[in-house]
């Protein structure tokens, strides 16, 4: 009796000890996968291919080199990450609500997807204009990106369409201005939104808005940001510019965009055989503009053998201290101008 006592004691205690490492291993597993902390980590994205993204109706498809866009990959860091990573030099931490500002996670995107949209449009008329195409420019709508943090009084939601304002219909940017133009700061207008689909009835109360570079200059609205969907339609319909849909955001893609389109509305292959990486913002009359996280770009492109990075003037200096510690033959050229960019690419294997 006494042995079997024993016996089964340990046989509890085995149980026991079991049931409190597995336990153990669960709490473990969930504090470094699951559980969530206040920060992203943002590390070296992709290069990509831009041809697979655009394409001219009738254009020229011969290309032997590539142009690529490059990207930042922007994580929710979990405690296992945040270990992993803390052994990569080419990652750094920050602050989630620094990369939201206020807006939440579906806004956000919204914002980068509309930043793409636009990022698209600037890059077609710049390509048009280097190329000599004519074209008009058709608005698409003016849309919701997000309401402005403890200031907006309103049931827009980002994603709305708004169609019309006290029954003015609403089809550009000018046409809501106008529709506020006369307003007063604490009045109710009736909006209609279409949203998923659908059209809605909206309440917003209209508030007093003004410039944080003019405080004197003061404005009624309804304390959001706007989004407006253009198309640029070229005269000649064979040289419509299409666009695959991507997941990718932002609007410093907009250089590389539009070097695909210019290749692809001119019979000459302007990469000439070489893999051509860039980043940079463009407007339709050709200036390159600064962008986010170009020390990342940086590397992106060089692990994916780019004979060429195009960096935009306001970033070179960033740009340049990351390539100095790349054992890299890439070419860093720092561009203001579309026509910067053609010149260092017409530089190539000279």
């Amino acid at each position: 009796m006494e042995t079997g006592n024993r016996q089964h004691s340990h046989t509890h205690r085995g149980m026991s000890y079991f049931w409190k490492w597995f336990f153990a291993g669960l709490f473990t597993i969930y504090v470094t996968v699951y559980m969530p902390t206040p920060y992203v980590i943002y590390t070296p994205g992709s290069a990509e291919d831009v041809k697979p993204m655009v394409k001219v109706d009738k254009g020229d498809q011969v290309e032997n080199g590539t142009f690529m866009l490059t990207t930042v990959r922007r994580a929710y860091a979990n405690i296992a990450l945040i270990v992993w990573k803390a052994f990569d030099p080419h990652a750094d931490y920050g602050k989630k609500a620094d990369s939201l500002q206020g807006r939440s996670e579906e806004e956000y995107v919204t914002d980068q997807l509309f930043n793409m949209t636009d990022s698209q449009f600037d890059a077609i008329s710049a390509a048009y204009n280097k190329a000599k195409v004519p074209y008009k420019v058709i608005s698409k709508g003016v849309y919701v990106i997000y309401n402005y943090p403890d200031v907006a009084k309103n049931d827009f939601k980002t994603g709305d369409r708004i169609t019309h304002i006290d029954g003015q219909p609403i089809q550009q940017y000018e046409d809501l201005k106008r529709a506020l133009m006369h307003k007063k700061a604490g009045e109710t207008v009736q909006a209609k939104v279409e949203r998923d689909g659908k059209s809605e009835h909206v309440k917003a109360t209209l508030i007093e808005l003004s410039s944080t570079e003019k405080p004197q200059k003061k404005w009624v609205g309804f304390g959001l940001k706007y989004g407006e969907k253009k198309e640029v339609a070229p005269i000649d319909s064979g040289k419509k510019v299409g666009f695959k849909e991507s997941d990718i955001g932002g609007p410093s893609a907009g250089l590389m965009f539009t070097l695909e389109i210019i290749n692809q509305l001119t019979p000459n292959d302007l990469t000439k055989g070489f893999r051509i990486a860039g980043t940079g913002t463009i407007t339709p009359d050709g200036k390159v503009g600064a962008i986010g996280g170009v020390k990342y770009k940086v590397v992106a492109a060089d692990r994916e053998q780019a004979a060429l990075f195009l960096v935009p003037e306001q970033n070179y200096a960033e740009a340049k201290a990351k390539w100095d510690t790349l054992d890299t033959n890439m070419k860093l050229v720092s561009v203001r101008t579309l026509d910067d960019a053609l010149a260092a690419i017409a530089s190539l294997g000279k």
